[in-house]
């Protein structure tokens, strides 16, 4: 049974004032207002406030529009259509874009929810009313992952972008944008510090939702191969030490190498505080010293791939494989007006009536599928197959007539699951990190040791194959003609990595900044644009075409927040 703890009851409680004067956080460059908590119940109220951003439909369609919306893998109704969307499609949006706006802000919103939280860590009042250092800590964790993963859903986005301080400034002066590097830097930190703060075993049962070690690890890893990859550009970084970084912490979270505080952190090599000022600050255990190792063998037992063909049901949901999960609840029927409830089912299945968004794979998507048993939990097309029949002759997958007339169907809920609002949003699977690891370790000469690691992720699809899998029946693939991959040069194993992971990946939200970070989106583009679907209402599609290398790897600074800054904040180049 789902579970959903409802604090709006809280708010009244709160002596701050009223909930949403509180919560409601200047979403600029602006530093807001000095407030602070004081006890661990209002630490764990603002936390789900946080949590339940990401609940939200502004939030979700941001994650799918420039994740997954615009890149190689979609077609979309909205290619041929009008409107700020098919401008964002076609790159022949402008600096006042209300998508482009909406992302900036809610991110910012986000950062701004837990800063409230980090600057209240050293008010609360644990040693009077028995709040153990323990409890603060693992909240404290949490708003250092949850403001690492806003930090870089803007990075991604915008390129280096406005530092909201801790402490706000009495002068309220606008921060200027940091640098790229200052950007990915602050985010590490954040990352590293967290991971000696969290609960090292993953939440379960009615703890369920919250991030441990293992969502601040992976993320950890994804952020440091974002810096390590050739479409990032950090002059000042070195780029073959920070592959070796992703496979230290991989070696870590995966392998369970313990690890020392010092080595985690970077410390002697990255802060100028003391350490003891730095563990008085991150509240760290008593006697915790930069030689103390950490035991990895708590987060390893945690975290495990669980079946394909389970983990995007709804009873798969908190799996071994989750990193970060959002906890999603239906509210239709309590009398509760909330824009919450996995409202990127409507953009994938495709409402006609009320989506403003709809993703459909391309076939060139479909074609990397050949002989996957994944296909037929990732991609339809008209012939539906019986899988999905199981509980009616005529299953809601979607609008085929669109693109290639595919539809994504790794979302779809079926009827006797329950509602499609009660899906959970999960940012991080374990088999994403896995094919991280695989391909630093690949960058750091290890291939065959690559290979090994990416065939844990394809052995679990080839599981799909076995006599003893009740959905093989339904699949039209030899086991014979899924192979594991096979040991290889450096290129043909990335390629090979990379490969797997795009099919793994396919759908959630991610492949747009896959393709920037690997330098390769000016070329995806252009194949769009040389091969167009046709579209059946015979409108014609411009995807690609006016991509402008250089510039449109990132999205300009809304221009309300450059106007209003007085152009402290400045627009990126191009715009």
């Amino acid at each position: 049974m789902k579970l959903k703890i409802i604090l709006l009851s809280l708010c009244g409680a709160l002596s701050v004032g009223s909930c949403s004067d509180y919560f409601e956080p200047n979403l600029k460059g602006n530093v807001p207002e000095d407030l602070f908590y004081e006890n661990l119940n209002n630490l764990r109220y603002a936390l789900n406030t946080a949590y339940s951003l990401m609940e939200t439909e502004k939030y979700q369609r941001s994650e799918l529009l420039f994740g997954e919306a615009i890149s190689d893998n979609c077609w979309n109704v909205q290619d041929v259509t009008s409107g700020e969307i098919y401008d964002i499609l076609n790159f022949q949006f402008n600096t006042e874009n209300s998508y482009i706006l909406e992302r900036y802000q809610v991110n910012y919103e986000g950062i701004n929810k837990v800063n409230q939280i980090i600057r209240s860590i050293p008010h609360v009042k644990y040693r009077t009313d028995g709040t153990s250092p323990k409890e603060i800590r693992e909240v404290y964790g949490q708003a250092k992952v949850l403001r690492a993963l806003f930090y870089f859903n803007l990075v991604k986005t915008f390129g280096g972008v406005s530092i909201q301080p801790e402490i706000p400034e009495l002068s309220g002066l606008v921060v200027p944008r940091s640098t790229l590097e200052e950007t990915y830097a602050y985010i590490e930190k954040d990352l590293r510090e967290s991971i000696l703060l969290l609960r090292k075993q993953r939440y379960q049962l009615s703890e369920a939702g919250q991030i441990s070690a293992g969502g601040a690890l992976g993320l950890l890893m994804k952020v440091l191969l974002y810096e390590a990859s050739p479409g990032v550009d950090l002059p000042n970084v070195d780029k073959t030490a920070k592959w070796n970084e992703v496979v230290e912490i991989g070696k870590y979270f995966i392998e369970g190498q313990n690890i020392s505080v010092n080595d985690l952190l970077k410390f002697d090599s990255r802060y100028t505080e003391s350490w003891d000022d730095a563990s008085e600050r991150l509240f760290l255990e008593e006697g915790t010293t930069l030689e103390t190792m950490m035991n990895a063998q708590d987060v390893v037992s945690s975290h495990s791939l669980s079946k394909f063909d389970e983990i995007f049901r709804i009873s798969g949901e908190f799996s071994p494989e989750s990193l970060i999960e959002i906890n999603q609840y239906d509210y239709s029927g309590v009398g509760i007006n909330e824009e919450h409830g996995w409202l990127l089912n409507g953009y994938i299945t495709y409402d006609p009536e009320s989506s403003i968004l709809n993703v459909s794979p391309t076939s060139e998507l479909q074609s990397q599928f050949e002989n996957d048993p994944r296909e037929l939990f990732t991609i339809s097309d008209r012939s539906i197959n019986d899988y999905y029949k199981q509980d009616t002759s005529n299953p809601e997958i979607g609008w085929f007539n669109s693109g290639n007339s595919l539809k994504f169907c790794k979302f779809y809920v079926f009827p006797s699951e329950g509602s499609a609002k009660m899906r959970n949003y999960v940012v991080m699977r374990y088999a994403e990190v896995l094919l991280i690891y695989a391909e630093a370790l690949n960058e750091v000469g290890l291939s065959r040791e690559a290979v090994d690691m990416a065939n844990r992720v394809r052995n679990r699809a080839a599981e799909l194959l076995d006599d003893d899998n009740p959905n093989k029946q339904y699949q039209t693939i030899s086991a014979a003609n899924f192979k594991p991959l096979s040991y290889a040069p450096y290129n043909i194993t990335r390629d090979a990595i990379l490969k797997e992971k795009r099919i793994e990946m396919a759908g959630e939200g991610d492949r747009w900044f896959e393709i920037c970070r690997l330098g390769i989106v000016s070329e995806r583009m252009k194949y769009l644009a040389d091969n167009p679907a046709v579209e059946p209402t015979g409108q014609t599609r411009v995807r690609g075409l006016h991509f402008k290398k250089g510039v449109n790897e990132i999205f300009p600074i809304p221009q309300e927040e450059v106007f209003i800054s007085n152009g402290v904040i400045e627009q990126n180049f191009g715009y």
